[in-house]
């Protein structure tokens, strides 16, 4: 009996010697860019990154409400279409940002994070269609006829104070850009208010376009009452390089409101409230040393104005987000373009986003 209880009490010392490193061992420490796997304020949501946010805006003269709908102009930048899907993920260009998580699993206030944006366009302008080409003496001295069909990719990387963003956008010029059937749909749908486009045989020619483009924006000022923010300031430096355009450009814009979402950073949109509104006012200066609307084609160059290198724009709109419906609306002014152009042109934008991963 006494050699059987030696070897229990030698098992049960020999267990306990091997559990106790086990109990005593602290659980591993999570590095800054892991994502948590203890209970978080977004726990049982759907998982971040795993699906896209879509949005629409859309340009036109059409959209300026304050003026009655057959006064409205339909001239110079006459139509803009932009469609895009936004992912809280790097997509395709890690490598350039590989120190930086991707926003869908990084923590807030960790420091910086990325996010891709992907999406399809089209631009057009148009001279003033009551002096249309042939019809008209001096019909050289209008804007012409011009489209410009992209595709584009953005990637950005953003923090709670400031957002740097680079844009690549590949497309054509011309008539496979489409815009005289983007037009014509368009007139054919609103008849009533529009008047009948002549002289797209004139439009400047077919190139190939590419454009480069890099954007830091600063969250100069962001005014909170209580948790809830009701104004900020952000101003804004960019600059693009390409055949279509080439410019720099410096600006900033003031938003005013109720509960004010962050402006780029989508990691402190977790929990906010449904209810969200604000009105905003921006403006910026760029500088132009290209524009193909204005100076025409790269390749053939049978059309073309004289460019006013200095333009200047300011803009006023308001936003309102319902839980997961966002929508915004704003006028943009910009001043004389080409020599011969008016003073100034102005159309707006209306935007529509549906934050359903959020």
């Amino acid at each position: 009996m006494t050699q059987v209880r030696r070897l229990l009490l030698g098992a049960g010392l020999l267990a306990g010697a091997i559990r106790a490193p086990a109990e005593a061992q602290p659980p591993p420490e999570l590095s800054p860019d892991s994502t948590p796997t203890f209970p978080a304020p977004w726990a049982g949501q759907r998982p971040l990154g795993t699906a896209w946010l879509p949005r629409l805006r859309l340009d036109n003269d059409a959209y300026n409400f304050w003026i009655f709908p057959g006064r409205r102009s339909d001239e110079q930048y006459t139509n803009g279409v932009f469609a895009s899907l936004e992912t809280w993920r790097a997509v395709g260009w890690r490598r350039l940002a590989p120190n930086t998580p991707d926003c869908a699993t990084a923590r807030s206030g960790s420091g910086r994070c990325r996010l891709t944006v992907v999406g399809i366009g089209q631009d057009m302008y148009t001279p003033n269609l009551k002096r249309p080409p042939f019809r008209f003496p001096d019909w050289r001295d209008e804007r012409p006829y011009a489209g410009w069909l992209y595709l584009a990719g953005t990637g950005r990387s953003v923090s709670s104070r400031s957002a740097r963003t680079v844009d690549v956008a590949l497309g054509v010029t011309g008539p496979p850009a489409l815009g005289q059937v983007s037009q014509k749909v368009a007139h054919w749908i609103n008849s009533a208010y529009t008047t009948r486009a002549t002289g797209w045989e004139t439009q400047v020619a077919f190139q190939p376009g590419l454009q480069l483009g890099y954007r830091h924006s600063l969250l100069a000022w962001r005014g909170m009452v209580g948790n809830k923010a009701i104004i900020d300031l952000a101003p804004t430096a960019a600059m693009t390089l390409g055949t279509v355009r080439t410019t720099a450009e410096g600006g900033g814009r003031l938003r005013l409101g109720y509960n004010l979402s962050h402006p780029w950073d989508p990691r402190v949109l977790r929990g906010r409230s449904q209810l969200e509104y604000y009105v905003s006012a921006a403006a910026r200066a760029e500088y132009v040393a290209r524009d193909f609307s204005l100076d025409g084609s790269l390749i053939d160059n049978n059309r073309s104005v004289t460019r006013v290198p200095e333009q200047r724009e300011y803009s006023f709109g308001a936003g309102l987000r319902l839980h997961m419906i966002s929508l915004q609306w704003e006028a943009f002014t910009r001043s004389r373009q080409y020599t011969t152009g008016p003073n100034r042109h102005t159309w707006s934008m209306m935007s529509a986003s549906w934050d359903f991963y959020r």
